[in-house]
């Protein structure tokens, strides 16, 4: 027993010595590219392997301390690693959910392998392609990043412009709410024109969002308030996130369509705090009373006409429309006698891709029309997709109230100036960062459901607590439950929206009304409706009697909505939940 002891021993010396000779130099092996294709998740089970081994092996052996220091080490990096993937994993997927961007479609397995299988592309090729897609994912994150800073730039300095043309500071919710109202429209047509192609619509996006900016801006010295509500209204028609949502299903492969997911919602929660940041910081400059061109009021029409324009240049000149796209377009082009043997190859391959990519990519007035399913029919009676749709639309209206009467709030009860206001708005913004990070983490103890129950229970807390009860209201008492409410919403939308990406029909996750769109317009109503009331609760409350009552008036309903959104959600608690088949809907 012992002599089979020290053989064993010494074929085990043997092997840590050759693999010591050879660690500065390793060869590439199976367990290495195992490591890169599976981002190292079994390096656990490794380490349970090695010192299940160490403890049957070597109970007797003298060399059980240096063989532990030995690989200890790494295989505590090797658990770091997988721990820290994990960790950024779930951060990416907190924000992809948020903005429903979890296609589903049958040509996700095709994708993964279409680089390897493209080996008619020429290594220089490949990288000019991977260059062009680079500058064009970047140009559509800006798309998204100066349309959230357009929207919110106003939000400070809104209600004085109103009040400079003879109307009141309420009536910053029409001007604000204009937007949303024409991005009900242009969220249809350019979810129909990303089928034909992305930089096209992007560069309308822009010339509109440049005319209204350049009309909103000169609105003060032709004392006009149809300007201004034109130029928002116009900049509604500038909002391409549909076009944005589309690009990263287009143009991404399905594993690396949560990262750039994640960075598209980055960008608006990005523009969502610069906007404010950059109205609170032109705030600081003094502007001379009789001037009546560049004002506080007027300047973010300005500042955003230069941005808008830069970018419709640079777009203009650097944009490429993603592969998918060009491989469509082109295919009656690539059928011809005159295409090389190379393409033709190519064709062979995505002949199937092509097909099932048909329907989609088929301009929807040649679509022949399609009996509706049993699934389509019954949409409407789908109890975790209309609950989830009903969620959306109260968190976006709330949210958009909490917004857009900061001015209003900030300037009658505690005398706030457009500099407070937009540093408070901005501050908010930024909170989105830390409320996704926790999304992650609760999102491994509880459920979808659970989550969403607990974020209604606390917006309901929120939008209760920051009601006036008494003769004195205290800023710290709206800035702390107005923090409650914004990250209350922000966590309800993003696992919402990862409910809703779970148990919306697969045929609802394709096409031009497609699940995104569905998300879009319910969230985009809420805002029109949050602005819209904003401006009624203003209209019929007099001028003296609302400084006193706008903020109960506001939030008052708004609780009582909250309330009877909790009380829906505890009905149909058992109904939301994953759906294991679409057929039965």
């Amino acid at each position: 027993g012992n002599a089979v002891s020290i053989s064993y021993q010494n074929k085990n010396n043997l092997f840590k010595s050759k693999a010591t000779s050879t660690s500065d130099h390793p060869p590439p092996s199976m367990l290495s590219h195992s490591f890169v294709a599976i981002n190292i998740p079994m390096g656990g089970a490794i380490r349970q392997h090695i010192y299940h081994d160490k403890t049957f092996a070597y109970t007797d052996s003298s060399d059980d301390d240096s063989y532990t220091d030995e690989f200890d080490p790494i295989l505590e990096k090797i658990d770091s690693a997988r721990r820290q993937l994990y960790q950024s994993t779930l951060y990416a997927k907190a924000l992809a959910a948020q903005e429903l961007l979890f296609y589903d479609s049958t040509t996700d397995e095709s994708d993964e392998d279409s680089t390897s299988k493209a080996t008619y592309k020429s290594k220089k090729e490949a990288r000019l392609q991977a260059k062009h897609l680079k500058i064009s994912s970047f140009l559509n994150l800006s798309s998204t990043f100066l349309y959230m800073t357009n929207y919110y730039i106003i939000t400070p300095t809104s209600g004085h412009y109103a009040e400079k043309l003879g109307s009141t500071t309420t009536f910053s919710g029409i001007i604000i709410g204009m937007t949303p109202c024409a991005a009900l429209i242009s969220a249809i047509l350019y979810s129909w024109w990303a089928n034909y192609s992305y930089k096209s619509a992007l560069l309308c996006a822009s010339a509109c969002s440049i005319l209204g900016n350049i009309l909103y801006a000169i609105a003060l010295p032709y004392n006009s308030l149809t300007l201004i509500i034109l130029g928002r209204l116009i900049n509604g028609f500038g909002g391409a996130r549909a076009i944005n949502r589309r690009f990263i299903a287009d143009a991404f492969k399905k594993s690396q369509r949560t990262t750039a997911s994640a960075a598209f919602v980055t960008a608006g929660s990005l523009g969502m705090s610069a906007g404010p940041a950059i109205a609170a910081l032109v705030a600081y400059f003094p502007v001379p009373p009789t001037n009546r061109i560049w004002t506080h009021e007027t300047a973010p029409g300005y500042i955003m006409f230069v941005l808008w324009t830069i970018y419709f240049i640079t777009t203009f000149i650097n944009f490429r429309e993603p592969t998918k796209i060009h491989h469509t377009h082109n295919s009656n082009a690539n059928n011809n006698g005159t295409t090389h043997t190379s393409q033709n190859d190519m064709i062979d391959y995505a002949s199937t891709q092509q097909d099932q990519e048909q329907h989609e990519l088929t301009p929807i007035l040649q679509n022949k029309p399609s009996k509706p399913t049993k699934s389509k029919l019954n949409l409407l009676k789908n109890t975790p997709v209309m609950t989830t749709l009903i969620i959306y639309f109260v968190l976006k209206l709330v949210l958009e109230c909490l917004l857009s009467s900061a001015a209003i709030i900030g300037s009658y009860n505690f005398n706030w100036g457009s500099k407070s206001i937009g540093t408070f708005l901005a501050n908010l913004g930024l909170l989105m960062f830390p409320s996704n990070i926790a999304v992650a983490n609760l999102s491994q103890r509880y459920e979808d459901r659970e989550i969403i129950y607990g974020s209604l229970l606390a917006l309901t807390l929120g939008t209760t607590g920051i009601l006036s009860f008494g003769n004195s209201y205290l800023p710290i008492q709206y800035i702390v439950f107005g923090i409650l409410i914004f990250l209350s919403t922000n966590i309800l939308e993003c696992v919402n929206m990862s409910l809703l990406s779970k148990t919306i029909p697969k045929h609802m996750a394709k096409g031009t009304f497609n699940s995104g769109l569905l998300a879009t317009e319910a969230g985009t109503l809420g805002r029109a409706m949050g602005d819209v009331y904003i401006f009624a609760v203003g209209a019929i409350l007099s001028t003296e009697y609302a400084r006193d009552h706008f903020l109960n008036f506001t939030f008052g309903p708004l609780a009582v909505i909250s309330i009877m959104t909790v009380l829906l959600t505890h009905y149909v608690y058992e109904q939301l939940e994953e759906n294991e088949d679409d057929d039965e809907f």
